[in-house]
């Protein structure tokens, strides 16, 4: 069986979960590294906008600073995220590879049915809804997003552990369209709502980590052994993070161009375009 490696991440920045993301996308691309799955989860919490969203459209940018929410792009498209009470996951795979199918539809639905067979383990109906959503009972409790690089899918996601949607819907602009939808609480659930306050324990957590990893092993036919960043991987992680994360000029209007396959960012007026 093929072997794949799993991180298992402690708590970070959201600058910094970003870095290691595309570090990690950048070994894979040069063939440093085997297919990987990393769990991780933000501290503090901090909001992500899609690679082709506008700030000032997405985020209500003075709720952020009042509450010291951290806005960064990241290099992923879909739509603005709070990350706070949750477990994300990244999946960085070869475009070659079978777990790779080139329908985007196909690759996500590939990708996001460990969550729903994880969330069927514990009891909760759960489903896919194209192109990105894990739903139970019809209201969103995983979303994710998706890019092709330099030869590598990179998707992550995240799966609600609890959330405040008065505060999520107070730091995001939500469109008129979205509002005549439903209520916030409606369209978003949580771990915790449907399970109970358990999910706020302490072991809780890692035991979902566990078995969300044993479901990717099991849907995409292949055994983690677990490890971390190799040297060369924590060293990008660092260098995009002050090059790029941490920077105004890419979060607010991508005037810096992240190098995947070598060397550092650049200044660029836009990135190529991607998925």
């Amino acid at each position: 069986m093929e072997k794949w490696r799993l991180i298992l991440d402690p708590p970070r920045r959201g600058p910094v979960n970003m870095a290691i993301d595309l570090a990690l996308l950048r070994s894979l691309s040069l063939r440093a590294c085997r297919p990987t799955l990393r769990l991780y989860s933000w501290e503090p919490p901090a909001l992500t906008i899609g690679y082709f969203q506008r700030i000032e459209e997405e985020v209500r940018e003075e709720e952020c600073r009042r509450e010291g929410v951290t806005v960064i792009r990241r290099v992923t498209g879909g739509g603005a995220v709070l990350h706070e009470h949750e477990i994300t996951y990244s999946v960085f795979i070869p475009l070659s590879h079978r777990a790779a199918p080139q329908s985007i539809r196909e690759s996500y639905e590939l990708l996001c049915l460990p969550i729903v067979d994880t969330l069927r383990g514990l009891g909760l109906d759960a489903e896919f809804k194209p192109v990105n959503d894990v739903l139970v009972h019809g209201a969103k409790v995983s979303g994710s997003a998706q890019t092709r690089r330099e030869g590598v899918l990179l998707q992550h996601g995240t799966l609600l552990v609890d959330v405040d949607a008065e505060r999520m819907f107070r730091l995001l602009n939500v469109t008129k369209e979205k509002s005549a939808s439903g209520t916030p609480e409606g369209r978003v659930t949580s771990l915790r709502r449907l399970l109970g306050g358990c999910v706020m324990e302490k072991g809780f957590a890692p035991e979902l980590s566990v078995r969300l990893a044993r479901a990717f092993e099991a849907r995409l036919g292949c055994s983690f052994e677990e490890g971390g960043l190799d040297a060369g991987e924590r060293e990008d992680a660092v260098r995009m993070e002050k090059e790029l994360f941490d920077l105004e000029a890419w979060n607010r209007d991508r005037s810096i161009r992240p190098v995947f396959t070598g060397g550092p960012v650049k200044r660029s007026r836009a990135l190529p375009a991607s998925s």
